[in-house]
């Protein structure tokens, strides 16, 4: 966001602010891979203990999940019902449009692929992907994503949030990666539209976005940053967003409460830093340990590793909460908190309460597929110890660690990376750099993932040495769901395989399911935690 130091944007919202109802929140449900926390859990969750447990529905994918779940035949209708919702609320039949795209009555032949949704690709605001030599254009340069793809992204976000609020009074978030930030302004949009409480950013410094959240609120036109390879010094490149350009204008007719925006941190220096930004601190931070599931920061300093390939993290990778309780900003504590005696230490220690996720993960309401949750209770059955089970990898193409769950048959297996033919169909986590200028000094954009193949990676300007141990996040995530893409094998048709992740500390998992021998729910981890 480009804004003169001495203008802060909270001052422009006046309305009522959702921090003052955050503040109250004992306990957030983590927001996890693509859609493990998904509307249904993040519903249970609310209504389990209204005013003082938060259901978090993950923001990753949603608009390939969704275009996914339609061509399956939308089971239940709750995504055309939400899409109706959205069209009627807003006068709009941009809802419509894209269910006339994509939704498959009775659903997909299971050996069908699944049709794409519109990928995250970047344009030149004229259109190509070409760019004038440097200096001969304004900088920053506006960049640009397709309008469907605009559109898809703010009435899924919208149909997630909407579904998990459907009903009761609770507390939702949505969360968000900051390493996949083509689609967040135009997401948080539509989160907002439906009434989201709480926006929640990891993976990386969201500097600048809770002043984006605040111009959201008010229908303004927001602008955001984005990083771009291989760009001469100076150069700016930024995406826009307003509103008003929606339908005609329609979707600014309705008021919209600002929601808490919270700022994931592993440690104090980050939390420091965003609590003096000169445009807008975050409302508050939830402080995440390394032994939480999903991305973690990496280990401060040289990267070393233990005998199994392990990032090692040390005392210098433990938060100081002396110096976060100084940043006058509340915050809750995450990875290995997940319990009461965790939310007493967390309430001991200044926090508002905690963040838990993996135990939520293997709950009934969990969108993790069912195969996957029984196959980690019955390691646990059987005796599987913690660090057996979960792993903390390089895996992930954003060059955070990466914790993944040890299954027979998906990615965690080498065997079984080794057989998968590396594809990039997704896009969601592409870096986008820009080509060497040719003898016009004209440059190209191009994105790239370091889990794609090889070949297309070192011809777009990368190592080749960067792409080891580099696995594909977006199929396999999805696949952990049940919408993992349908290709071809050596001549047979087979679906993606799936990676699971969870924490480290799993002591939640076995203390309600009793070792693995019996299924819980949502209202079982609340009424585990809050007491």
């Amino acid at each position: 966001m480009r804004v003169p130091s001495s203008f802060v944007y909270r001052d422009l919202y006046k309305g009522k602010s959702t921090m003052q109802d955050m503040s109250k929140i004992r306990l957030i449900q983590g927001g996890m891979g693509v859609h493990v926390s998904n509307w249904r859990l993040a519903s249970a969750v609310a209504r389990a203990r209204l005013g003082a447990a938060a259901g978090t529905v993950s923001g990753t994918a949603l608009d390939v999940v969704y275009v996914r779940l339609l061509q399956l035949g939308d089971p239940g209708g709750h995504a055309r019902r939400a899409f109706h919702a959205f069209d009627r609320l807003f006068s709009t039949t941009i809802g419509q449009e894209i269910l006339d795209r994509f939704y498959v009555e009775g659903g997909k032949a299971p050996e069908a692929r699944f049709r794409s949704a519109p990928l995250h690709i970047v344009h030149a605001a004229s259109g190509g992907r070409r760019l004038p030599p440097p200096g001969s254009t304004p900088s920053p340069v506006e960049l640009k994503l397709d309008e469907q793809l605009v559109e898809l992204l703010v009435v899924t976000a919208f149909a997630e949030v909407w579904l998990a609020k459907e009903g009761h009074d609770g507390v939702i978030c949505i969360n968000f990666l900051h390493k996949i930030e083509l689609p967040l302004i135009y997401a948080m949009y539509g989160a907002m539209l439906a009434g989201v409480s709480g926006v929640i950013v990891g993976a990386g410094n969201p500097e600048g976005l809770p002043a984006i959240c605040s111009r959201l609120a008010h229908h303004q036109a927001v602008t955001q940053a984005i990083p771009v390879l291989y760009r001469e010094a100076g150069e700016e490149f930024l995406v826009s967003f307003d509103p008003g350009r929606i339908a005609g204008g329609k979707l600014t007719a309705t008021a919209i409460t600002r929601p808490a925006f919270l700022a994931i941190a592993s440690l104090e220096d980050l939390v420091t830093a965003l609590a003096g930004s000169e445009s807008e601190a975050p409302d508050g931070f939830i402080i995440e340990h390394h032994t939480a599931g999903g991305h973690n920061a990496n280990p401060v300093g040289p990267m070393h590793r233990d005998e199994l390939g392990q990032p090692i993290y040390g005392a210098q990778d433990e938060p100081d909460l002396a110096v976060i309780r100084q940043s006058g900003r509340p915050f809750w504590l995450a990875g290995g908190y997940g319990s009461q005696t965790g939310l007493q230490k967390a309430l001991a220690a200044g926090a508002c309460g905690v963040q838990a996720g993996s135990i939520f993960a293997l709950c009934e309401e969990s969108g993790m597929k069912s195969e996957y949750r029984a196959a980690i209770l019955g390691a646990l059955k059987q005796g599987i110890d913690d660090a057996e089970l979960v792993r903390t990898t390089l895996f992930s193409p954003t060059g955070f660690s990466f914790k993944v769950v040890q299954l027979a048959g998906t990615l965690s297996e080498p065997d079984v990376y080794a057989e998968r033919r590396r594809v990039c169909d997704l896009g969601l986590l592409q870096q986008i750099g820009l080509s060497k200028p040719d003898e016009t000094g004209e440059r190209a954009l191009f994105q790239r993932c370091a889990a794609g193949p090889v070949e297309s990676y070192v011809d777009k300007r990368g190592l080749a040495r960067n792409t080891e141990e580099r696995h594909c996040l977006c199929n396999g995530l999805l696949a952990c769901v049940g919408l993992g893409q349908v290709k071809e094998q050596h001549g047979e048709l087979v679906h993606e395989p799936a990676i699971v992740t969870l924490g480290n500390r799993l002591d939640g998992v076995r203390r309600l399911s009793r070792n693995g021998q019996f299924r819980y729910w949502a209202g079982d981890v609340v009424t585990d935690i809050l007491g």
